[in-house]
């Protein structure tokens, strides 16, 4: 019973990181803002990549972006971290699944 509890996590645990990963990019923006003017520019800096990306790319700094750019780097920085965390939970499951015992 264990084992196929552990094996229907197993399967699923990518599409968990994915989710938790998107919900982490949400709160990313806010956090990094906080976290930057407060506690650690580095930390921040990791927080708000697609920001700074796009805030160097377009030469613009980021209190001069309109709010439907900031509106779509929120959703760039969600599926950032999305692909992020889903590509650590499918390195993480290829590190946990057993080979099949024949």
């Amino acid at each position: 019973m264990a084992t196929v509890l552990w094996a229907s996590i197993n399967e699923d645990m990518t599409y968990i990181f994915i989710i938790f990963g998107a919900a982490f990019g949400l709160i990313a923006i806010p956090l990094g803002f906080f976290i930057g003017l407060q506690v650690s520019s580095m930390l921040a800096n990791v927080l708000l990549f697609p920001f700074i990306v796009a805030s160097w790319w377009l030469e613009l700094p980021l209190g001069a972006m309109t709010g439907l750019l900031r509106g779509f780097l929120t959703f760039v920085s969600a599926v950032i971290w999305a692909v992020l965390f889903g590509l650590v939970g499918a390195a993480l499951q290829k590190l946990t699944t057993q080979p099949d015992k024949d």
